[in-house]
């Protein structure tokens, strides 16, 4: 009798032990608030890592500080200090809440700034070629910035706005909708919907003119199909505001389920068998935010770095939907051999699945080492270009420490240095690509911080005259050679020979030397002592475009400031019908060009005139839609670059 009741209160003891580990909503219970980390640390917000939103043909992506270039391909992080080009294709970089720049063939762009905590401005460099710039909401009047080697752009208000250079010569910028300052040596001009302005050396070559804002070329094309996709609308929407932008991304790749607590979650369509989340993809180290993952699936950029995913026996693995950005929600481990990562549930704890079973918030003394939410690679792949090639499965896992205890913490490593080949172009022109990483180094200045932490300003490169091109290494032998960036490597170093990734064309990079982040954006901040609309006057220039005049402001009037969402603005162009009629309706919020209030005089010209924009029919062209960008399989590098440390991760693990 007294053998049987030990082993009925043993039993008792273990099945408290299992029914401790079940997830609240398994008992019947309400799920307590997320356990998520303290950010009162972190710097970066949702806008301040962009993404390329779809890829055509060839591009190419230069981080901060990093010698060589890497292929650029679909959901690759971008972050402030990053160039990228096109050669023979086209790129869409997706910033946020309905905002895209989308870069034509032959074009080239550096990201000078991205919002963060203490600068929430954007600001970007156009050394050559034609973009459109669609701004979908706006925080605050010039809040985006665009800058050329003769003007600068102060967005007003949410529109679409084209701007073509040539060259670093000639500036050209058509405004089809929406309101902006356009700045240069004489002063300061109001550019309304369906009016254009040249300008060249720094001087307006003439008066504001209108023009009819219809798909005159294959770039218009490619724009109107792009705003087709992304400005699609649902009757029922499953996200929160500030994710409404992957609503179709979600919709054509998975389906969505009501389960309480949770409300809608979303379930992924033909994953593999062994598939889980941060799985299908690659690790990029990112000054400002540390290790961030970059998801290869065509839906992966929304459930990477917003929520938390959770197993279900009904479900499979399924997403839960949070509107706050991080660079992987996940805990880490490791030692001297290996790294493991597990994705947080929604309870901030890292989930744990096996035996037919997943536990939301276990807090054993130990994670399993068999877990299949886990996954495990060598201490060497964890740069690997892709991760679930390379994960340990079955009896590779037996030989893991079976004490192994998570952090909320990523690794105190970066990477140590890259292998860059040379690749020669036409006469003495070479291409320096980025070949990976060549091993990992302590990163003393993130070392042992918390989950999405930061340190420092980034170094960012500062361009320079565009008149002076930074030398470069001359070579002509048809068979790359191996050659090894210093640790730490700055960019605009006299040894980089930094390609441009033109084809055909110049490749070296045009860049100063380098700045801070904050002496970067204190050299593009207005000046409110400029007035700049006298004539003749020669507004100041700083080292890298002309200040925005304080007397230039949209009219309260003129919109809502971007504080609502902007759909409308991704549409397609009005343009003019012969019935009169309308094919597609004209959004709501279009307005007339001489509805933005009183006209501003800049260098003897008045740019309040009336843009003559037509109100007719509406016509778009075919659409193009791509799910995918053109990733390459082969691509033998990913995102590595240098600076200072941040990393990934959420939620504290509990023991």
């Amino acid at each position: 009798m007294r053998k049987i009741l030990i082993l009925a209160a043993a039993f008792l003891v273990i099945a408290a032990g299992l029914y401790a580990q079940e997830p609240p909503a398994q008992q019947g219970q309400t799920p307590p608030p997320p356990n998520t980390q303290d950010q009162k640390d972190v710097k970066y917000t949702n806008e301040s890592v962009a993404r390329i939103s779809f890829i055509q043909g060839k591009a190419f992506v230069q981080r901060a500080s990093d010698l060589g270039y890497e292929e650029g391909a679909l959901n690759m992080p971008i972050s402030q200090g990053d160039r990228i080009g096109t050669s023979d294709g086209r790129v869409e970089v997706h910033f946020g809440r309905s905002s895209y720049i989308r870069l034509d063939n032959e074009t080239k762009l550096d990201i000078l700034n991205l919002p963060k905590k203490d600068d929430d401005v954007t600001r970007l460099r156009i050394w050559s070629g034609n973009v459109f710039l669609v701004v979908g909401s706006l925080k605050k009047e010039k809040g985006i910035e665009l800058h050329t080697a003769d003007s600068s752009f102060y967005v007003l208000d949410k529109g679409i706005f084209r701007v073509n250079v040539r060259e670093n010569k000639d500036t050209e910028i058509l405004v089809y909708q929406g309101l902006i300052e356009v700045a240069g040596e004489a002063g300061s001009s109001l550019l309304k919907a369906g009016q254009k302005l040249d300008i060249s050396e720094g001087r307006f070559a003439s008066k504001p003119s209108t023009f009819i804002p219809v798909a005159d070329d294959s770039f218009d094309k490619f724009n109107e199909s792009r705003a087709s996709v992304t400005g699609r609308e649902f009757a029922q929407t499953k996200l929160p505001g500030e994710l409404s932008d992957y609503e179709g991304e979600l919709e054509d790749n998975g389906e969505w389920q009501y389960l309480a607590p949770y409300g809608d979650v979303w379930v992924p369509n033909e994953v593999e068998e062994d598939w889980r989340p941060y799985y299908d993809g690659s690790w990029t180290w990112l000054p400002l935010s540390g290790w961030t993952w970059w998801p290869y699936e065509p839906w992966g950029w929304a459930t990477s770095h917003y929520g938390r995913w959770h197993w279900g026996v009904d479900f499979g693995w399924y997403w839960i939907p949070m509107g706050v950005w991080g660079p992987a929600w996940v805990d880490w481990w490791w030692d001297d051999f290996y790294f493991g990562w597990a994705p947080l549930s929604y309870w901030g704890y890292p989930g744990v699945y096996y035996g037919g079973a997943y536990y939301g918030h276990y807090y054993g003394p130990y994670y399993p080492y068999n877990s299949h939410a886990m996954t495990v690679v060598r201490r060497d792949a964890l740069k690997d270009p892709h991760i679930a090639r390379n994960a340990l499965r079955g009896d590779d896992l037996k030989g893991l420490n079976n004490k192994i205890t998570m952090t909320n913490k990523s690794p105190n490593l970066r990477p140590s240095g890259n292998k860059i080949s040379v690749q020669p172009l036409s006469g003495k022109q070479v291409l320096l690509r980025n070949d990976g990483a060549t091993g990992l180094t302590r990163d003393a200045g993130g070392a042992g911080r918390a989950a999405g932490a930061s340190s420092g300003p980034r170094a960012v490169r500062q361009p320079s005259d565009p008149g002076k091109a930074s030398g470069g290494t001359a070579g002509t032998s048809a068979k790359p050679q191996s050659v090894k960036s210093p640790s730490g490597a700055k960019s605009g170093s006299s040894t980089s020979g930094k390609s441009a990734g033109k084809s055909g064309g110049s490749a070296q990079k045009k860049d100063g030397s380098p700045a801070t982040s904050a002496s970067s954006a204190t050299s593009f901040k207005s000046d409110p002592s400029v007035a700049g609309s006298s004539a003749g006057t020669g507004q100041s220039r700083t080292a890298n475009g002309y200040p925005s005049s304080p007397r230039i402001k949209g009219p309260s009037s003129y919109g809502d400031g971007g504080s609502g969402r902007a759909r409308t603005f991704s549409g397609p162009y009005s343009r003019p019908s012969s019935s009169g009629g309308s094919s597609i309706a004209r959004p709501s919020s279009g307005r007339s060009s001489g509805s933005s209030g009183s006209s501003v005089k800049s260098g003897g010209s008045r740019s309040g005139s009336s843009s003559g924009r037509s109100s007719g029919s509406s016509s778009r062209s075919g659409s193009s839609r791509s799910s995918g960008g053109s990733r390459s399989s082969g691509s033998s590098s990913r995102g590595s670059s240098g600076g200072s440390h941040g990393s990934s991760g959420g939620g504290a693990h509990r023991k």
